[in-house]
């Protein structure tokens, strides 16, 4: 029986250092990697005066839950962003990955003007438009790594990451401020109420 312990927990070190390994390496790719660069063309290529937009890697998740009793069917819809930004604006730039490939549409613009609100917490931003309607919830995080098929891409974006958070942060007092926007539960309340 001990022996059995022992390579079993033999076996979880292993597969840990693999792990381990692996997520290193794909940081390491990361740092300047071909993803990232190709992001950076896109906006400068697709934004007006692209190249002077901070740029970074976004992504966005819904969460649905259907069905009833015990056949509850969870599902998560992915879309993929280059997002350049600078002070009071936004623009996304949808990605998509087919076989390895890096292909992208039209940019869609967030202006302070477009906007009714806006909630920033660490690592991602939630819009709101005039109405108070959610929009959505763009995620700029730090580490991003080619787990599977849901996550395409290796970017290593700190400095990237932590400039969105403040501009999220900024963005936010902004657009609230000049929409009269002073509690953010509170105004969602509101909108609730309203549909």
């Amino acid at each position: 029986m001990t022996k059995y312990v022992i390579m079993g927990g033999i076996a979880l070190v292993v597969l840990f250092i693999i792990i381990y390994i692996k997520m290193t390496i794909d940081e390491k790719k990361g740092m300047d990697s071909e993803e990232k660069r190709k992001i950076k063309e896109i906006v400068k290529r697709v934004v007006p005066e692209g190249e002077s937009y901070t740029v970074a890697y976004g992504t966005r998740e819904e969460l649905n839950i259907g069905g009833g009793g015990r056949n509850v069917i969870t599902t998560t819809k992915y879309w993929y962003y280059a997002v350049a930004f600078r002070p009071g604006d936004l623009y996304l730039v949808p990605l998509s990955f087919e076989g390895g490939d890096m292909s992208y549409s039209d940019p869609i613009h967030f202006g302070m003007e477009d906007l009714g609100m806006a909630e920033a917490k660490t690592g991602h931003v939630t819009l709101f438009d005039r109405d108070r309607k959610e929009l959505m919830t763009l995620f700029v995080v730090a580490s991003n790594t080619k787990d599977d098929k849901y996550h395409p891409v290796n970017i290593q974006q700190k400095e990237e990451a932590e400039a969105f958070g403040q501009f999220a942060w900024n963005l936010m007092q902004e657009v609230n401020a000049s929409n009269g926007v002073t509690d953010i539960k509170a105004a969602k309340k509101e909108a609730r109420k309203k549909k």
